[in-house]
């Protein structure tokens, strides 16, 4: 009788384990993904000064290659839509003394369609496209990552210039194609 209830439990236990094994459920998981258009720029504030050893008597003054920092952008779009991202000079009276060249570079890095360049644009009042292409992707967080920002400026007015600090803003704007 013993050897019966024995066996009976042990036949119970096994039967309990091999259905318990077989029980499955799943989840259905939704990942819902909203708009994003975020920009920043490495570096907040360039500074350059011109010294004399750069001027040439009698030409006018011409600066070139001014590392400007890097733009890190992160975008996600609807399928099929593209960004670009635009460079403006804050204060226009300025372009009356001196010609602000911008050149950004595609990103060397980065995960999805970070855009193209746009090449050598001249900064005006009104916003010109400097990456165009931007689709869903993102251009990294390290200091070597994102699309490189390269000045140049010449100076063809000297009647306004003078001995001082000149401050021009640069506003980068992401925005829809």
């Amino acid at each position: 009788m013993r050897k019966t209830l024995l066996s009976a439990v042990f036949v119970t236990c096994l039967v309990m384990l091999v259905f318990s094994a077989q029980n499955t459920a799943s989840q259905e998981l939704r990942i819902i993904v909203e708009s994003v258009a975020l920009l920043d720029v490495s570096n907040s504030s360039v500074s350059f000064e011109i010294p004399q050893e750069m001027i040439v008597p009698g030409s006018a003054i011409f600066l070139q290659n001014i590392e400007g920092g890097r733009l890190k952008y992160t975008s996600l779009t609807e399928a099929g839509s593209l960004r670009k991202i635009t460079a403006s000079l804050s204060d226009f009276s300025l372009l009356e003394v001196l010609e602000i060249g911008i050149t950004v570079s595609a990103p060397d890095s980065g995960r999805g369609r970070v855009g193209v360049s746009s090449g050598r644009v001249l900064l005006t009042a009104d916003p010109q496209p400097v990456v165009e292409g931007i689709g869903s992707g993102w251009t990294g967080t390290e200091d070597a990552d994102g699309a490189m920002v390269v000045y140049d400026i010449n100076i063809f007015s000297a009647e306004m210039l003078v001995d001082g600090v000149v401050n021009p803003e640069v506003l980068f704007t992401l925005a829809e194609s």
